[in-house]
């Protein structure tokens, strides 16, 4: 049966399901009642999730109560004879599974929950969605950690995460510089430091415009968090190698599973080692957290009620790549104006 229901969420999906991703999406249902938990717990991307638990439904093995999705007793039938277990987080309580201790930079965060209280909304036109603050910091101790930003030249590419500002709060980098498009954004980093005396250097930037000749191979470690096309993720992660100094230095950005497959996974895998010529040092597993953005359910499907539901708790996660330059990693400088970065 469950591989009967792949076949027909397949033709659904318009692509690809496979009967171990239907296990996985039973195996979180066992563990969550909530679609976006789901999500979470399966690490499979929101649409595959969406038409799988559509299948699930019409063949009885999961019935919707008001907002909440259950297994039937077919469907716990079906996870007993398969030996399909509840999908557990398994993140350290301690450490939120990223493998930190934040200890040293409490007194930052506490600062830095508190200057961005009256932060912009994340908005649709430039697919925003902004992390926990507790995330922000943990970015700033996990270029510590890997000696990727005291004393060093810091380039954020987009900054509706704030990072710019908790770097530069920390004093660790000997500069903080800052590519921006959403005017609102530039403002308020802008009145951040003027207001606790920040040195962040801003700059109004489309990225699909090559970078200023100033910023061209200036910095030892670039962060970004890109819109998830191929497209964007190639064409951000080259606007960052074409700001590094050479060899030796990194880049940061978040991938997620919910809106990610495999393969997509795997074709930027592919990009990074073939085209960019970077090497893979890290790939921290649900590093990022987001908080929940009020456009979501504008933004997803509304053909099906357990999708248009509010989410109870931050559900969407990246895991955080670190990559870093070898000598021949690839980079260029040019206008890509005819690229659409968020259409997938």
């Amino acid at each position: 049966m469950l591989a009967q229901i792949a076949q027909k969420a397949s033709r659904s999906a318009g692509a690809k399901i496979y009967l171990r991703e239907v296990e996985r999406v039973i195996g979180a249902l066992m563990a969550s009642s909530e679609f976006w938990g789901v999500i979470t717990l399966s690490c499979l991307p929101v649409n595959t999730v969406a038409e799988i638990i559509k299948e699930l439904i019409a063949e009885g093995l999961v019935v919707q109560k008001d907002h909440s999705l259950e297994l039937t007793p077919k469907g716990k039938g079906e996870a007993q004879v398969r030996e399909i277990s509840p999908l557990a987080d398994g993140a350290c309580k301690a450490c939120a599974g990223r493998g930190l201790d934040l200890s040293a930079f409490n007194k930052l965060l506490n600062t830095f929950r508190e200057m961005v209280q009256g932060r912009p909304k994340a908005i649709f036109e430039y697919d925003q969605g902004y992390v926990t603050p507790e995330t922000t910091v943990a970015r700033v101790a996990l270029l510590a950690a890997k000696g990727d930003i005291k004393g060093k030249d810091l380039l954020i590419i987009g900054d509706d995460d704030l990072v710019s500002v908790a770097a530069a709060l920390s004093r660790l980098p000997r500069r903080v510089a800052v590519l921006e498009i959403d005017p609102r954004l530039i403002r308020f980093i802008q009145a951040l430091a003027d207001s606790h005396h920040l040195e962040i250097e801003i700059y109004r930037q489309d990225v699909r415009k090559r970078l200023p000749a100033e910023l061209c191979r200036q910095f030892d470690t670039f962060l970004t968090d890109p819109p998830e096309t191929i497209d964007a993720l190639e064409l951000f992660l080259t606007r960052g190698l074409a700001a590094l100094k050479g060899p030796c230095c990194a880049g940061y950005f978040g991938l997620t599973f919910a809106e990610s497959s495999l393969s997509k996974w795997l074709a930027l895998q592919q990009i990074l080692a073939a085209k960019l010529k970077v090497a893979v040092t890290d790939i921290i597993h649900n590093f990022n957290e987001y908080v929940n953005w009020d456009y979501l359910l504008e933004s997803v499907r509304k053909d099906l009620s357990f999708v248009q539901v509010n989410p109870l708790s931050n559900w969407y996660r990246s895991s955080m790549y670190r990559v870093e330059t070898v000598e021949g990693s690839y980079w260029e400088n040019l206008d890509r104006e005819d690229l659409a970065l968020y259409p997938d």
